[in-house]
């Protein structure tokens, strides 16, 4: 099957790299209106190159589209492709608004549709993250009772000057849930299951020049009983690796520093790790590549797995809701 990736800026390489990595999947062109960004990927990978994403769609011999354009074109050239008959790779997130997100859900899952859109969620193809699923679904560990969310990182002025998008509503769609801790948030859902409940507190703390959030607390009330804290922040110093703690009647396990531990009273018991991260960074997650080879052997009629848009709704829904929150009390 061959690749186009559109958007050749942070997560590029990354998609690159792991479409290189999967035997069925080539990377056939690079898609980016900047000549630099385009020609690197082009130099390193022998692949054809366009600077329209129009042209690029007329292609007939791309067969899927990788997406990894700044936040406020992801719906429409998702729906776009998906119309030109090419099966999508999307970068998170899903869209900037509840509107679009329902639009694009709407036509991906219409008769009209023929193709696929992969949902690029890559911290559940950690290693640690499978295995952790894997030992609830094969051992009796009781009810899940709570569950919590850290993420401290960094993001300063430089981080939002570096592209004009950034830290704005219109173009990024928020700030700190919507874009770095997606991710956890999805892992808490993936976990614990629906939301019923929720209270919320976002702010802009540290960075002036931004109008988005870059603080958030969540206390969470899930179907099956469960509670879960979700804390994360952009203020901190340096970019920290994700927490995930889970609470079971009869087990508790920690996702920390890209280990996965069995917490005991007295001891903590490693039980794996996440493999290295070879293309991007570390706190990235090593995913990508696990997703997107999943995707191709999908695509190739074979019985894989994929996080499509219907697995990838109830995260984002969580983050416009919370949204919303943040607007009914102001």
């Amino acid at each position: 099957m061959n690749a186009c990736i559109v958007g050749y800026g942070a997560i590029g390489p990354v998609h690159a790299n792991a479409i290189n990595q999967v035997d069925n999947a080539s990377l056939y062109a690079v898609c980016d209106i900047d000549n630099e960004r385009a020609n690197k990927c082009a130099d390193e990978y022998h692949c054809k190159v366009y600077h329209s994403f129009d042209e690029m769609l007329q292609d007939s011999d791309i067969d899927v589209v990788h997406i990894c354009t700044p936040h406020y074109l992801h719906k429409e050239m998702a729906l776009r492709a998906l119309k030109a008959g090419k099966d999508v790779v999307l970068e998170k997130p899903v869209a900037i608004s509840r509107a679009d997100m329902d639009e694009l859900v709407e036509f991906v899952n219409s008769k009209e549709n023929k193709n696929k859109l992969c949902v690029m969620l890559q911290n559940r193809r950690n290693i640690c993250i499978e295995k952790l699923k894997e030992i609830i679904l094969n051992n009796d560990v009781g009810k899940l009772k709570g569950l919590t969310g850290s993420v401290f990182w960094k993001r300063d002025e430089a981080y939002y000057n570096q592209d004009e998008w950034r830290g704005k509503w219109s173009t990024e769609g928020g700030g700190l849930l919507i874009n770095q801790t997606v991710h956890m948030i999805d892992m808490m859902i993936y976990f614990g299951g629906k939301v019923m409940d929720f209270k919320s507190d976002i702010n802009h703390w540290y960075i002036s020049n931004i109008e988005v959030e870059d603080h958030a607390q969540v206390l969470m009330f899930f179907e099956n009983g469960a509670r879960g804290i979700f804390n994360a922040s952009n203020c901190y110093v340096t970019d920290e690796p994700y927490i995930l703690d889970l609470l079971f009647e009869k087990a508790h396990y920690r996702y920390a520093d890209h280990c996965l531990y069995k917490i005991g009273e007295k001891v903590a018991e490693f039980i794996t790790s996440d493999q290295s991260v070879k293309v991007g960074k570390s706190y990235w997650g090593s995913g990508h590549l696990t997703v997107i080879r999943s995707f191709c052997d999908s695509l190739a009629g074979k019985d894989a797995h994929y996080t499509d848009i219907n697995d990838a709704y109830d995260t984002m829904k969580m983050v416009f809701d919370i949204y919303d929150n943040a607007e009914r009390r102001a």
